[in-house]
């Protein structure tokens, strides 16, 4: 699958007269395409189609054979990571988008395919917004970073003193006052006074006067102070669009995940970010036979090294969907801190010596065998689940 073209590869029920070729990726190939099948007489409920998912190229293909007449379940999905591997068998190796078609082809033959998952319509929405929130939420974790080590060169006090550096009030200051200099500009009282306007919170006496202190004191430097304090207010506007970019997201979020009036969210750690972004990567919990097929779709599943006498670390895959992976972890932290069995298992685990990370990951595990039961059988959480 291409951005500009396709390439195709027909066998017929013997695997034999393998007839290959290339379709442009607009209306003309398309058309051109349901030319040829009509063209080879063939039975549109006869075909078995395999479509390598690479990236997004494949969704509008994939919509048009839908459109044509043929059924989801005759489009196999396939990860590219076992065409891959099934290309590999051929000792040459190699590699073309008119060998992958014949080897994709061959691989439908064969079975044993595992097909990978297709959203649509609501759960289609559900996952390219949760994605796109996911994604800009990364981009402000890359902002704050960023405003994080400028500050540290014009003002490194300031963290010292804002708990939050990113709340309302010290983003609202930085605004106003990019650099110590300015801030030292105002007396003590118009400091308060200012402070006090920003937010209701604000800061205590103490923490004003501390950093009145500061901006008098401080051993920010003083060359390239222009440049800084233009890269501050651009990082700062970055922000607070992107604020309202995710804020505006999770509105669409919400009013789709109630729509779809889901019961995983009455487990203990799945909220409504969590729980969209699960919903959405899963889709039709029909296309797992089990538990555990969901849990390598996730990446959670262990990574055996071993060989010989060797044995090495046992880490997750991390193949599959990293959006479902995060989701599913962040659930399973908050899991640890507010469900009793799965709070006691994460201290178990650390009592023995085991790494935070292990330990939410190991019910980030269990967790995933909770949604599957869920989803499969349409009930509600029950603790009972977990003894």
């Amino acid at each position: 699958m291409g951005k500009f073209f396709h390439s195709l590869c027909l066998l017929n029920g013997a695997g034999q007269e393998a007839k290959i070729w290339q379709m442009t990726n607009d209306r003309v190939g398309f058309s051109k395409l349901k030319e040829r099948l009509l063209k080879e007489k063939i039975s549109l409920a006869d075909l078995l189609i395999g479509m390598e998912a690479t990236g997004h190229y494949f969704l509008n293909l994939y919509e048009f054979l839908l459109e044509l007449g043929i059924q989801a379940e005759q489009i196999a999905l396939l990860n590219p990571l076992q065409v891959k591997s099934f290309r590999n068998t051929n000792l040459r190796g190699a590699k073309s988008d008119n060998v992958d078609a014949e080897r994709i082809a061959v691989l439908l033959r064969f079975g044993g395919y595992k097909r990978c998952n297709v959203a649509v319509n609501d759960i289609m929405n559900l996952r390219e917004l949760s994605r796109l929130r996911a994604d800009l939420t990364a981009s402000g974790g890359n902002l704050k970073r960023k405003l994080i080590a400028v500050l540290d060169r014009i003002f490194p006090e300031f963290a010292k003193i804002f708990k939050n550096q990113f709340g309302v009030t010290a983003l609202t200051l930085l605004q106003d006052y990019s650099t110590p200099e300015e801030l030292a500009q105002l007396s003590l009282k118009e400091l308060q006074l200012t402070i006090k306007k920003l937010s209701k919170r604000g800061l205590s006496a103490s923490k004003v006067k501390q950093l009145y202190e500061a901006s008098k004191n401080s051993i920010g430097i003083s060359f390239g102070q222009k440049a800084f304090k233009i890269e501050l207010q651009i990082i700062l506007q970055q922000l607070a669009h992107l604020e309202e970019q995710i804020d505006f997201l999770k509105g669409k979020i919400e009013t789709i995940v109630k729509k779809l009036d889901s019961p995983i969210f009455t487990i203990p750690g799945v909220g409504p970010t969590t729980g969209a972004t699960i919903l959405s990567e899963i889709g039709d919990i029909n296309n797992f036979p089990s538990a555990t097929k969901l849990i390598a779709f996730a990446g959670l599943d262990p990574k055996l090294k071993e060989s010989g006498t060797y044995q090495g670390r046992t880490p997750i895959s991390k193949r599959g969907s990293k959006y479902l992976r995060t989701a599913l972890w962040y659930a399973a932290m908050v899991a640890c801190r507010v469900e009793s069995t799965f709070k006691k298992q994460y201290q178990a685990r650390r009592e023995k010596g085991k790494s935070h990370r292990y330990a939410v990951t190991s019910a980030a595990n269990k967790l995933t065998k909770i949604v599957y039961h869920i989803l499969k059988y349409n009930c509600t959480f029950d603790s009972k689940q977990l003894a």
